[in-house]
């Protein structure tokens, strides 16, 4: 048997999948393009941007020096809005893998705790934060716990 594809979920997987892959190409314009003309994009460690101009410089700089940065998706959650099938929110662990151009090598594994919205036909995302779990940094490992003061998705 199979279950129906639903349309709206699809839309917003592929809304996060050419986010991870304007990262991934470093296109700061690219990311920036997958927001709401106000959206928001923070983390708690990195700071708070908004709207697709500010974004763009925080991107521009974020994604500059690196030999290669790689963003992989590893599992996401997805609710629409019951009451708003305008509204959506969603859960993402994404694991980034990268050399800096001095030669450092790193691996982040975190979450992106986002809020979309559809204005016409198109989903964009309208808040995204991102919280940082664990970071390898040439061998030397950090993590903070999954945040507390996130809401919780259904």
């Amino acid at each position: 048997m199979t279950l129906p594809i639903n349309v709206d979920e699809q839309a917003i997987r592929s809304l996060v999948h050419r986010y991870a892959d304007a990262a991934s190409r470093r296109d700061p314009a690219g990311v920036a393009g997958t927001f709401t003309a106000d959206g928001v994009w923070h983390a708690p460690e990195l700071g708070r941007f908004s709207g697709r101009e500010a974004m763009h410089g925080f991107f521009t700089s974020m994604l500059d020096g690196w030999n290669v940065f790689l963003q992989a998706l590893m599992s996401g959650v997805i609710v629409v809005d019951a009451l708003n099938p305008d509204r959506a929110v969603g859960r993402w662990f994404v694991q980034e893998n990268g050399q800096r151009a001095e030669g450092t090598n790193l691996i982040i594994s975190g979450v992106y705790h986002d809020e979309y919205i559809r204005d016409g036909n198109a989903w964009s995302i309208l808040h995204r934060r991102y919280d940082a779990l664990m970071r390898n940094t040439d061998g030397q490992v950090t993590t903070r716990p999954f945040p507390t003061d996130v809401p919780a998705i259904n």
